[in-house]
């Protein structure tokens, strides 16, 4: 199964340059200040964009195939959230988002 995370780009080539893992929860949240890390279902991701990232135009939209994950996902208040971190491995796919996109 896919789910979405919606990065900042340079958070998300931090991760990349130090070889992973990703840890950031949400916009300006970590992890560890949050417990897990925000995802979105795709029908979810533009309002997601729209509510917590307007006007942003510096995203990247994480595709994550959660059979790739070791730690669990759980759907809350209809989001799935990922309760620990998101390795480099699980991410298949990234393209750039703006928060203006699938209005």
């Amino acid at each position: 199964m896919h789910i979405w995370h919606l990065a900042v780009d340079v958070e998300w080539e931090e991760a990349l340059a130090r070889g992973g893992p990703y840890r950031r929860s949400t916009l300006g949240k970590s992890l560890e200040e949050v417990g897990f890390i925000h995802c979105s279902f795709e029908d979810q991701v533009a309002g997601t964009a729209r509510l917590i990232y307007p006007g942003r135009t510096d995203l990247v939209l994480l595709t994550v195939e959660t059979d790739r994950l070791a730690a669990e996902v759980i759907v809350e208040d209809g989001f799935p959230h990922i309760y620990g971190e998101l390795p480099l491995e699980a991410v298949v796919e990234t393209r750039g988002y703006s928060s203006g996109e699938g209005s």
